[in-house]
């Protein structure tokens, strides 16, 4: 009997102990973040997503008043459910992580009402909306991959014809031309010809694009290449690139990761009619994480027309151009490209002041 009661005893202290870890657990396993405070805003809990969304501590928060560590837009939202004793919402709160980084949340603040009907707290729950979008365009990019693999068959015997007359005209410049800068472009597009022949043997037959033709890319390097042939054919614009040495290559197959930044590079020439600026940018990205790994992010920025807002769901759509002469090919096998290496591409544009591509890939 003795031995019974002090097991009953022991039980009883750590139960609660265990019910704090059972709880913290349980917060912590959720995709958002959640942070308990009082009625007075101070905070009693942090869950493990709120420190990486909002990139706060736990052990530092708790026991302070969330204007603190939060925005004055959320506090605002948090003294509004307290005052109003129901649950309110925001969905584009722009939250500053550091000075020179924030994201856009959605966030929700719901009262805590004790068994006598008194509000006790509030529980927030902050959701990091460009993550949220991410995943839409993964879904998006799925969606469309069929429609690709049938569209490039249609296209590939059109753009094999003139390839042959391309190299033997490229080789021919090469052998009477002795300028250093000229040479060099003539032997670049003599490999493009190689790389596109290559490319549309591999598009009439899906199959064979395997892990066979999976490599270590180096995408600055495709990057300084494709910025030396178009800032030599358009003399009328100004081309900066501000690449991350840092940054460690990407798994993928380097004809078809080429063709795709191409689509986007002479996107943006396209939008420049007279004289503009086009920066090209990479940079190592280790704040979030797609399909577990950590990722580079391309930008490829214009000062161009830009794109109209009816315009911008739709130019990552097969056929659809606003151009004159254009295909509506390009940024469509682009995005199916970047889609088929697990990476996301966006647009941002404001007409008539430029547009804004960035492309996330994941990393080795």
């Amino acid at each position: 009997m003795r031995e019974s009661a002090v097991a009953r005893k022991m039980l009883a202290d750590t139960e609660p102990q265990e019910h704090a870890m059972f709880y913290r657990d349980l917060l912590d396993s959720l995709p958002e973040g959640v942070i308990v405070a009082d009625r007075d805003l101070n905070i009693i809990s942090v869950n493990e997503p709120s420190e990486t969304i909002l990139n706060i501590s736990r052990q530092k928060t708790i026991g302070n008043h969330i204007s603190k560590f939060l925005s004055e837009e959320i506090t605002n939202l948090c003294s509004r459910a307290v005052k109003e004793e129901r649950v309110v919402q925001e969905n584009d709160l722009l939250f500053r992580i550091s000075r020179n980084s924030s994201i856009n949340v959605e966030c929700t603040v719901s009262p805590i009402h004790g068994s006598d009907g008194g509000m006790n707290g509030l529980v927030i729950q902050i959701r990091n909306t460009e993550k949220m979008n991410m995943m839409s365009i993964i879904s998006r990019n799925c969606r469309l991959e069929e429609n690709y693999e049938t569209l490039v068959r249609g296209l590939a015997h059109e753009i094999r014809n003139p390839l042959s007359g391309i190299k033997g005209a490229a080789q021919l410049l090469s052998g009477t031309l002795s300028k250093t800068e000229k040479n060099r472009c003539s032997k670049i597009i003599i490999k493009e010809t190689e790389r596109l022949r290559d490319l549309v043997d591999r598009l009439v037959k899906p199959s064979s694009v395997s892990t066979q033709h999976l490599m270590s890319v180096d995408i600055n390097e495709i990057l300084i290449d494709i910025i030396f042939l178009e800032s030599n054919l358009h003399k009328n614009i100004e081309f900066k690139h501000k690449l991350d040495i840092t940054i460690p290559p990407i798994p993928g197959d380097y004809n078809s990761l080429k063709q795709a930044f191409i689509n986007i590079i002479q996107n943006a020439v396209s939008s420049i009619k007279n004289k503009g600026q086009i920066t090209v940018s990479t940079k190592w990205v280790t704040d979030y994480k797609i399909r577990n790994k950590h990722t580079v992010l391309i930008s490829v920025k214009d000062n161009g027309t830009g794109i109209q807002k009816k315009d911008l769901k739709k130019i990552f759509t097969p056929f659809f151009s606003s151009k004159r002469k254009g295909t509506g090919l390009g940024l469509f096998i682009s995005s199916q490209v970047i889609a088929k290496y697990g990476g996301i591409i966006t647009a941002e544009s404001e007409e008539g002041t430029g547009s804004e591509f960035k492309i996330q890939l994941p990393a080795s």
